[in-house]
């Protein structure tokens, strides 16, 4: 879907020099996303609803169930999906529906965050496949910059109207394999982990993400589940994303720009040129 489906034309009135006239704006487009599972056999289950920017509602319910831990990467590239009227119907190869109850109750309590950190932090290790990795790879401490400039460069609709996050998902050089855009971060994150990990099957050359704002532990959680193991954010961490950053071995940048950038955890993946 192009852009034009992503935004609406509208007519405002703008305040300046002491006087009101008449403006063009360009607005985000918010909508509600219906998510369901089904079998082949016409069972299903309806799993949550998704206040999205469409247009990518593909790449949306893949990254949303695999960040989740609902379904993995082998299953959801066995199913087929369905889409009507802001409604997304996800058809698995599988003899029985996952078990939602868990997954309904903490996304439920995600916005608020109305639960303890340390409980917090052990409920999301449970669900984290393959934390610890054999293999630590690293990136060029200007790389870090670099690819936030890239990100600024080419976040379309931002550019259009103020009023999207941004995620981007790069490679050890430093190469943005793509830029997703949402009025919601998460799922700006779950789209760029959907096209990238499920539709494209990319997911051994990534090693980061950049996020266009702040870092929340929800979406540390999401990096977590798809074995992100770098996490800039252009904003700051929250303290509960440190936590879990140092928990689940990822490094976290933040306050990102051209004088520089603070590391919060793992500075090792980060390396300078000055000894």
């Amino acid at each position: 879907m192009g852009y034009d489906e992503k935004y609406n034309k509208i007519i405002s009135r703008r305040f300046s020099n002491n006087k009101i006239s008449l403006q063009t704006d360009f607005v985000a487009i918010e909508s509600p996303l219906e998510v369901s599972l089904s079998l082949l056999s016409g069972e299903k289950e309806n799993v949550t609803i998704l206040m999205r920017t469409p247009g990518d509602d593909e790449k949306l319910i893949y990254g949303f169930l695999l960040g989740e831990g609902i379904l993995n990467v082998d299953q959801l590239k066995k199913s087929e999906y369905k889409y009507s009227d802001n409604k997304i119907n996800l058809i698995l190869n599988e003899t029985a529906l996952p078990d939602l109850s868990e997954m309904k109750r903490n996304f439920i309590s995600n916005s608020s965050c109305g639960i303890c950190g340390k409980e917090t932090i052990s409920e999301i290790i449970k669900k984290i496949p393959n934390v610890n990795k054999s293999i630590e790879r690293n990136i060029d401490g200007v790389t870090v910059q670099n690819i936030c400039s890239k990100m600024r460069k080419k976040q379309e609709l931002f550019l259009k109207t103020g009023g999207v996050h941004a995620v981007g998902l790069f490679t050890q050089s430093g190469e943005i394999l793509c830029i997703e855009e949402d009025v919601g971060r998460h799922n700006a994150m779950d789209k760029a982990i959907g096209k990238v990990f499920v539709i494209d099957s990319n997911d051994n050359e990534i090693i980061g993400a950049c996020l266009s704002g702040r870092a929340s532990y929800e979406m540390v959680q999401k990096a977590a589940m798809a074995g992100i193991e770098i996490l800039i954010c252009i904003g700051a961490p929250t303290s509960l994303a440190i936590d879990l950053a140092v928990a689940c071995s990822i490094t976290l940048v933040g306050f990102v720009s051209e004088k520089g950038y603070n590391i919060y955890t793992c500075e090792n993946r980060i390396l300078s040129t000055v000894n």
